[in-house]
């Protein structure tokens, strides 16, 4: 007996044709675009937070400063008062004046235990810086001093030397023209060593003093400085008039 024969599915071919051309288009068309993968958001970049702002300035009524990062609890900061400033100004006063006098009483005492020797004394004629004045009252005239001063302190001041009638003990002044000297006629010149205190200091004191009168003596901060009245020389040096400048001659 002959098997049954299997019969297969038998398509036209027109039909087979279109098939495969639905598979192709299938398989084989416009490819399907790919999944962009999900979008990523940027991270953003780190920041410094904002800085506090500045605390405000307030001046109240009360003159009391406060501003606005101060707490309650904290106490502002007052203005003095008028009487405050009065006070401390006051203060100040009675300060500088405590070491004024610290300095005068050193510079008075700047003779104790000095010894001073006048070396000569005469009318003076030569260069000065101070003149007398003609329409003054009394008469006057230059006079010069050689002075030598030795055992002094350094708080010692020629300045302050006065020159007083012998007589009448009437003082005509201090701040002579001054010019430390080594002898007559010798002028320490600018850059040679100033002889420090307590050795001996000679020196040159020009002075406006009356005409009429024959003697004086010197005074220190209210203290004499000679045993007795001296009487001035018949004549004595001067110091040399300055150059002029070579426009002036």
């Amino acid at each position: 007996m002959i098997a049954p024969t299997t019969r297969l599915l038998t398509l036209p071919c027109a039909a087979l044709a279109a098939g495969f051309a639905l598979v192709c288009l299938g398989a084989c068309g416009d490819k399907a675009e790919p999944t962009p993968p999900p979008s990523q958001t940027p991270t953003a970049e780190p920041t410094e937070p904002p800085a506090p702002p500045a605390p405000s300035l307030v001046l109240p009524p009360t003159g009391e400063i406060t501003t606005g990062a101060l707490s309650p609890s904290t106490p502002g900061i007052r203005l003095p008062s008028e009487a405050e400033k009065q006070a401390a100004a006051q203060q100040q006063q009675v300060a500088l004046g405590q070491i004024m006098d610290g300095l005068r009483q050193r510079q008075a005492a700047g003779l104790n235990g000095a010894t001073v020797t006048v070396n000569a004394a005469w009318p003076y004629q030569g260069y000065s810086t101070l003149a007398p004045d003609p329409a003054a009252g009394i008469p006057a005239r230059l006079v010069a001093v050689d002075l030598t001063v030795e055992g002094h302190t350094a708080d010692f001041d020629p300045d302050d030397i006065e020159i007083v009638d012998g007589v009448t003990l009437v003082s005509y002044g201090s701040d002579p023209h001054l010019t430390l000297i080594k002898g007559p006629g010798q002028v320490l010149a600018e850059g040679d060593a100033i002889p420090a205190a307590p050795a001996p200091l000679r020196m040159l004191l020009i002075y406006a003093f009356p005409k009429a009168t024959r003697t004086f003596t010197l005074y220190y901060w209210g203290k004499a400085l000679l045993a007795a009245p001296r009487t001035f020389d018949d004549g004595g040096w001067g110091l040399p008039y300055p150059e002029k400048p070579e426009t002036e001659r």
